[in-house]
């Protein structure tokens, strides 16, 4: 059996609380990278594009509340017009675990030892 023969039965009510809560996970890590990471591709990517947009879409890349229902578009119709495919579940899995782990680091580290 490869990766491509898996497939997930969207009939299931475990798959689509699983796939929700990995999705949001996925698209708050997302959501940080694109607004606040410092990440050297995707800060040139946000430089560039604050170069370019209208001022009235800056806010775009410098806003949580307006740059993640865009970010959630995408992951579901991702998710939903591929049936969550196994890339869908990869890729979001990671984020979601990389957020998850990186939120808990933050919160591990005393307040007046963070730098």
């Amino acid at each position: 059996m490869t990766y491509a023969d898996v497939t997930v039965t969207l009939d299931q009510p475990v798959t689509i609380v699983a796939a929700f809560v990995v999705g949001v996970l996925a698209v708050a890590r997302m959501t940080r990278l694109l607004i606040d990471d410092d990440f050297p591709p995707v800060a040139k990517l946000r430089e560039f594009y604050v170069r370019r947009a209208p001022t009235s879409y800056e806010s775009l890349v410098e806003c949580p509340w307006c740059m993640s229902p865009w970010v959630a578009l995408v992951d579901l119709a991702w998710a939903w017009g591929t049936g969550l495919h196994w890339t869908w579940w990869f890729a979001n899995v990671w984020f979601a675990v990389a957020w998850l782990a990186a939120f808990l680091c933050a919160r591990d580290i005393p307040p007046d030892a963070r730098g």
